[in-house]
């Protein structure tokens, strides 16, 4: 009997060590938010400052002056006088190449100044007639190309006109029929020659009234035979 009582204790204990094992559970795991893995930027490089164009090299600048030279024996004057802007652009900072664009640049104002139309030539006329009144222009701002055209002409003709050319700070004059006219001009910098004219460096303008040249009936010139305008 005691025995029995002892087995059955024994099974007793070990029935509630096994129901305490039983009960006991691991703890659930915490779920845990992955976190984002941080994406590395690209490095950023360091943008250089902007640098000045190198100066061309000596001898490319010899061929480019010399291509120069060219145009202004062909009598491209314009052409030539950008040609040499662009390139003495090019060499700031280069003394050396400096001067030898400003030698090339007074060799051209040489040319130029030899093929300046004289004060009053006219470049192209279509009167008829020379006629005995008198536009004077006073090339105070600069030379001047000017245009007169007929204001009279019957509609769907081509006027009559003349086109005369005044030197800085100079006189010009033409002779015209009397009439009423349009006066318009061009002030320039420096004449490049026919073809080009002032090329893009000039202001251009018009006479806010026309002109008129009138007489006396027996001929006599009045006193509006004469204008004398400043430009």
């Amino acid at each position: 009997m005691r025995k029995k009582a002892i087995r059955i204790c024994t099974l007793m204990l070990l029935l509630m060590l096994l129901t305490g094992c039983a009960g006991r559970s691991e703890p659930a795991p915490v779920p845990t938010q992955s976190q984002p893995t941080p994406t590395q930027a690209a490095p950023t490089q360091a943008v250089p400052p902007p640098t000045a164009e190198p100066s061309p090299t000596p001898d490319a600048l010899a061929i480019s002056l010399d291509k120069v030279r060219r145009m202004i024996d062909e009598g491209h004057n314009y052409a030539a006088f950008q040609e040499l802007l662009a390139l003495e652009e090019s060499c700031r900072g280069d003394a050396e190449g400096t001067a030898r664009c400003e030698a090339l640049f007074a060799e051209l104002d040489r040319r130029l100044r030899d093929i300046e139309p004289a004060s009053g030539t006219e470049l192209a006329r279509s009167f008829t007639v020379q006629g005995g009144c008198v536009l004077e222009i006073n090339a105070f701002s600069g030379p001047v190309l000017v245009a007169v055209s007929d204001a009279m002409a019957e509609p769907g003709t081509v006027p009559n006109s003349v086109r005369f050319y005044v030197r800085q700070g100079e006189l010009g004059s033409v002779h015209l029929p009397a009439g009423t006219y349009y006066v318009g001009y061009e002030v320039g910098y420096r004449w490049f020659g026919e073809a080009d004219g002032f090329g893009e460096y000039y202001t251009e303008g018009t006479l806010s009234a026309p002109l008129v040249f009138d007489f006396y009936m027996d001929g006599a010139w009045a006193s509006n035979a004469k204008y004398t305008i400043t430009l």
